[in-house]
């Protein structure tokens, strides 16, 4: 606990105690509210017992709650309260927050560039102070998306993990989508190289002979806009 511009209490009879309890709630209240994740559940905050031999004035303002803006993760952090009374004082709560988040995980192995199918992930529950840097929280997050390297089975998937799949070859043929003045076209090609959905990919139709930029909507599928 650390503490400072603190007025003790007086000796003297008939002084009052800040309640050490409502400081805890103050603070405790407060980290609450600064939580703004939904991904997160089963959230419990706690607040750390004061030191018994700490006696504080009692404030004759309400209490404030401030955050300390040094906190580095969420699990453990630290609330400051103060007095702004007559007689003011400050000090610093240690908070810490429980809860749980949804992670993706893999259910079986998984090749380099293979899709991060739904029968291929499954999602855990893991503690707060135990999530794995740059998780996923959400199968959904993988749509489209592939092994960027070897997975093991039982390993938590991160972004650093994951690339957009493949879903055009160079050298392979296409269907071209064109639209202008509402009437669409559809056309032959051939993909010039590698392209990943929503990739802009130069296809040589293979009518006029002509190269052109076309936006990659599905395996063997692109768009071109006139």
């Amino acid at each position: 606990m650390i503490y400072h511009s603190v007025v003790l209490a007086e000796a003297a009879s008939g002084t009052n105690k800040e309640s050490h309890e409502a400081i805890r709630a103050i603070a405790a209240e407060f980290a609450r509210q600064q939580i703004d994740d939904p991904s997160l559940s089963d959230i419990q905050v706690k607040a750390s017992k004061l030191d018994p031999r700490l006696n504080l004035v009692s404030c004759d303002k309400p209490l404030e709650a401030f955050s300390t803006g040094n906190s580095r993760q969420l699990a453990r952090t630290t609330v400051g309260v103060k007095c702004t009374g007559e007689k003011p004082w400050t000090l610093y709560v240690p908070i810490t927050v429980e809860a749980t988040a949804n992670v993706v995980y893999t259910s079986k192995p998984l090749l380099r560039g293979e899709a991060l199918a739904p029968d291929a992930l499954e999602l855990r529950k893991v503690p707060l102070a135990k999530l794995p840097v740059n998780h996923l929280g959400d199968t959904a997050q993988l749509t489209g998306m592939a092994a960027a390297r070897p997975l093991r089975a039982g390993v938590p998937v991160t972004l650093n993990a994951v690339k957009p799949r493949q879903l055009i070859k160079q050298g392979q043929q296409v269907v071209i989508l064109a639209s202008s003045g509402g009437i669409q076209v559809r056309m032959t090609g051939v993909a010039k190289r590698n392209g990943s959905r929503g990739e802009l990919i130069p296809v040589e139709n293979r009518s006029s002979g002509r190269t052109v930029e076309a936006m990659v909507l599905d395996a063997g599928t692109v768009r071109v806009n006139f």
